[in-house]
């Protein structure tokens, strides 16, 4: 009986054996099993939530005897009974023992390759027993058989893997991502380098707005799913940045404009973002305030009169101020008025870049531009270019003679000579060295506090240069009118309110004017009914900054632009005012006309062969000039001197007048707006 298979098995193997052949021979084709309880599945892994498996298998290393397995591919003896390997006994090229073919099958031997004998699933590689034969491994005969990672899936011939089954790489799952430490197939994620969930491109784009948006060449159904790049509707990816694509991408520092490759846009107008003067078209780059384009003369890493305009002084913790080189298009003039008064330190900027030779550089711009408002001036009047200065200082009409002393033919002090007992009003600052030469103390205020403040105490003419090295022109009577309107002043065609703008410095009821106090540009912790007095002077109404010894220097008592927020014009530009053009500083205008004035330099020794001049007081005899005209000045002044109306020509003042109350401001063409 030794070579009769029944023999040699239990009752227990025997009658389940049986059992195989008669379930086999009822269901014909069927996969059989071994019908034996299966062993407990595995815990989940408490990290990932995803059945890890045991610590042997076909998929890491092949499992020795009494280690778990799901069939006989994970087992190194290739006998997998029970959800258990075994030892198998030695092959002798002999069908015995339970084998269910030559030295395979049964409970002894491997279990058989495809095509042999077999009784259950057990014997056969493939887990597979239909018909008593060991059948080919396929992608749908509900077991891991073959190249398979998972149950049907994995391999060179499955479909792909979902997740939680199996896997050897990321091949082998279903658009989802191997952990290749516990073989299995993860979920989907926004970070997993596949694209899956409501992503339109790897890890980029969809519904979901905190995932990241698509570079280029990544998938895409709408620009929102594009990382500040177009979506194109062709391709349905991700375009290059480009320069007409109207968004800043690539290197530019703004909307299609500044920077260089890949989008070699052009370079950006006024007011739009930059980060070096390379990125703008005109003037150049304002690093010192907010980095934007701006005219030359905001093209600084200064921020003192450059970025420090606006309501709040800029030692107010968190405020945020105004570009001081802003400026609005006119109602009806095809202009652009700047929204500001010039400042110091634009000034500052002018005299340093096209200074101090001012003389020979306004002769260049003349001659490049014959139609110009500053040639036509010249042209009209040629005796105005000998007095622009030549020299930085120490000579006759130096930059410093220009911008400290009153070298005009006024017999007295008006606000710019800031000696002793002057009580002047320069806000120009010059260092010691400078003031020295005029027998002038240093300045009571730093730099960065004086160019803040408009500019005052220079000729009309130094404004004119300034306004067509600024890339415009000296305002006109006209310019104003139109940004005014039919209302003069901010809150009406008549002056009813004068207290509301914040301009009188003078004593209370001083020609009629009430001042009165706001709480926050004052003298004294408050203010009694009808002014306050401080200091012998009453109804001071503005003063930045506080404290300072004005027996030298009434500097702050002129506010920086745009301080007065109540004066603000009612007429606005894209939703902004005009500062300033009723109060602060009165303003010189480019309207200029007539001759006869004369100029009598007092900055130094007269001028050998020319005619001279005496003016009484501090400064004795100097240089006299003719043929000078008048220039028209409009606002009122910040100690309530008032200039020009509506309605009749602006005031004539001498066009080489000096003045602490005067100021100016230029007008522009539409471009580069």
């Amino acid at each position: 009986m030794n070579g009769d298979l029944f023999s040699r098995i239990t009752a227990i193997g025997l009658a389940a054996r049986v059992g195989a052949l008669v379930l086999a021979a009822v269901i014909v084709g069927c996969p059989s099993s071994s019908g034996d309880a299966p062993a407990p599945a595995p815990e989940p892994d408490n990290d990932s939530g995803i059945v890890t498996g045991p610590p042997c298998s076909r998929m890491t290393t092949l499992c020795g005897p009494d280690k778990f397995c799901e069939g006989p591919p994970d087992c190194a003896s290739g006998l997998c009974r029970d959800s258990v390997c075994h030892d198998v006994v030695p092959a002798d090229g002999t069908k015995n023992g339970d084998e269910t073919d030559v030295d395979c099958g049964g409970t002894k031997s491997p279990a058989c390759p495809d095509n042999k004998g077999c009784l259950i699933a057990a014997d056969c590689t493939s887990s597979v027993c239909t018909g008593g034969i060991c059948q080919v491994p396929s992608p749908t005969d509900g077991v891991q058989n073959g190249d398979e990672t998972g149950k049907d899936c994995g391999g060179a011939k499955a479909p792909k893997c979902p997740v939680g089954e199996g896997c050897l790489s990321t091949n082998d799952c279903d658009n989802v991502k191997c952990d290749t430490t516990v073989k299995k197939c993860l979920p989907p994620a926004h970070d997993d380098g596949i694209k899956n969930l409501d992503e339109t491109g790897i890890d980029c784009g969809g519904p979901t707005m905190t995932v990241n948006r698509c570079p280029t060449g990544e998938g895409c159904v709408a620009t929102t799913d594009c990382d500040n790049v177009l979506c194109n509707g062709m391709s349905k990816l991700c375009d290059p940045p480009t320069a007409t694509d109207g968004l800043t991408n690539g290197t530019e520092t703004d909307k299609d404009c500044g920077g260089g490759a890949p989008t070699m846009a052009p370079r950006c107008v006024f007011d739009k973002g930059c980060t070096a003067d390379t990125d703008c078209a005109n003037g150049g780059c304002a690093l010192g305030a907010g980095k934007k384009c701006a005219p030359k003369s905001c093209a600084t890493t200064e921020f003192a009169g450059i970025g420090s305009c606006g309501p709040n002084e800029t030692t107010v913790a968190g405020t945020v101020q105004d570009s001081c080189c802003k400026s609005l298009a006119l109602p009806t003039r095809g202009k652009r008025l700047d929204k500001y008064e010039i400042t110091a330190g634009r000034f500052r900027t002018f005299l340093t870049k096209a200074g101090p030779n001012l003389r020979a550089w306004v002769a260049a711009y003349v001659a490049a531009n014959p139609t110009s408002q500053l040639a036509q001036r010249m042209a009209s009047f040629p005796a105005l270019a000998s007095i622009y200065p030549a020299a930085d200082a120490f000579d006759n009409l130096s930059l410093t003679a220009h911008m400290e002393v009153d070298i005009d033919n006024y017999s007295g002090i008006r606000g710019c000579y800031n000696g002793a007992g002057d009580y002047a009003a320069n806000t120009y600052w010059n260092d010691a060295t400078h003031m020295a030469y005029f027998g002038l103390p240093p300045r009571g205020l730093g730099r960065l506090f004086s160019d803040e403040k408009p500019l005052n105490c220079a000729m009309p003419i130094m404004f004119a240069a300034f306004c067509a090295w600024d890339g415009g022109e000296l305002a006109t009577f006209a310019d104003f009118l139109d940004a005014w309107g039919p209302a003069r002043y901010p809150f009406g065609a008549t002056d009813t309110k004068r207290p509301n703008y914040n301009w009188c410095n003078g004593p209370y009821n001083n020609g009629g004017f009430v001042c009165q106090c706001d709480g926050v540009h004052n003298i004294g912790a408050s203010c009694p009914a009808g002014g306050f007095t401080t200091n012998g002077q009453a109804g001071l109404f503005y003063e930045f900054p506080l404290g300072t010894d004005r027996g030298l220097d009434n500097e702050p008592l002129i506010a920086a632009p745009g301080r007065f927020k109540n004066d603000a014009s009612t007429i606005t530009s894209g939703g902004e005012s005009w500062y300033d053009m009723a109060a602060n500083l009165a303003e010189y205008t480019g309207d200029w006309s007539g001759t006869g004035q004369t100029f009598c330099d007092f900055s130094a020794d007269v001028v050998p062969g020319q005619p001279t001049c005496t003016r009484t007081g501090k400064m004795g005899n100097g240089t006299l000039h003719t043929g000078i005209p008048n220039v028209g000045l409009v606002g009122d002044s910040w100690e309530g001197h008032q200039y020009g109306k509506p309605n009749n020509s602006p005031n004539a003042w001498p066009a080489t007048g000096q003045y602490g109350k005067f100021g100016a401001r230029c007008v522009r063409p539409t471009t580069p707006y």
